[in-house]
């Protein structure tokens, strides 16, 4: 198969990654792509390091026996805490999850950034740090969220269980005077409403993954291997388990006859 035509694989721990998807899909229209949610082993930000790097090891030589061209780590937790060990390990360029930072610091008017994330990503502290790097005047608010991602997984995105949790996650990134926000997980933006609802007009939210699309289009460009021909890509979802319900989450996003279903096992 010509290069060109091979696809782009997108991985995350379970559902959260489809928000990737869908901004590739809008930005390179003709790129095919197979994602590959981690369901069964879902959610990762409550993992022990050495377990999230043996199952970004697990997804990546699925990737590469799928033959891809390049891959985008559509998980905040993976790409902080594997990217580094695993990226020069691969025969295709690897993309780690956008922070969002400089789409925050064009927005904020405080220079006050807040980040929701999972507690892992939270505790290797990469959104302070690359923030120190483009702008020391920022403040970043770390806030761990240990229960989002799986709430959200489990298709809990309203009622009581999640509005609490929220409620107590919002509350010190206000208090601090945050004017803006980043989503440290890519499960988050399937209840941006009910973020929204809770802090009003006072905080903008950004959603890296239009940073990361941006990115994997640069790649692409750079290396020749963008998909040009003008036919729709194919897109194929494979889930490691529970895939009828990956399949109903990703019809929020995307059209259902605009994608094809199925299940495996990594192990």
């Amino acid at each position: 198969m010509d290069r060109k035509e091979r696809p782009i694989g997108v991985f995350d721990s379970g559902i959260g990654g489809l928000t990737v998807v869908n901004k590739l899909r809008t930005l390179l229209p003709y790129e095919n792509i197979i994602y590959l949610g981690d369901t069964k082993r879902n959610p990762y930000g409550t993992r022990t390091a050495a377990e999230v790097i043996a199952y970004t090891r697990q997804i990546l030589h699925f990737m590469e026996k799928k033959g891809v061209k390049l891959v985008a780590m559509g998980c905040n937790t993976a790409t902080a805490v594997a990217y580094d060990t695993v990226v020069k390990t691969v025969p295709f360029p690897l993309i780690g999850m956008s922070r969002g930072i400089q789409t925050a610091k064009e927005i904020s008017l405080k220079k006050r950034i807040g980040v929701f994330a999972t507690p892992l990503t939270i505790g290797k502290h990469i959104h302070r740090r690359e923030a120190a790097a483009v702008d020391p005047t920022l403040t970043i608010i770390e806030q761990p969220c240990p229960p989002l991602a799986g709430l959200i997984e489990r298709g809990i995105v309203s009622g009581p269980e999640i509005m609490d949790a929220l409620k107590e996650y919002t509350a010190p990134v206000l208090a601090a005077g945050a004017d803006t926000a980043i989503f440290g997980c890519t499960h988050f933006p399937f209840i941006q409403n009910l973020f929204e609802s809770l802090c009003g007009d006072a905080v903008v939210f950004v959603d890296p993954a239009h940073e990361m699309a941006l990115q994997t289009l640069d790649v692409l460009k750079k290396d020749d291997l963008l998909k040009q021909d003008g036919k729709e890509g194919a897109l194929h979802l494979y889930f490691t388990a529970e895939a009828e319900r990956g399949g109903n989450s990703a019809a929020h996003l995307i059209p259902p006859h605009k994608f094809t279903v199925e299940e495996i096992s990594l192990t």
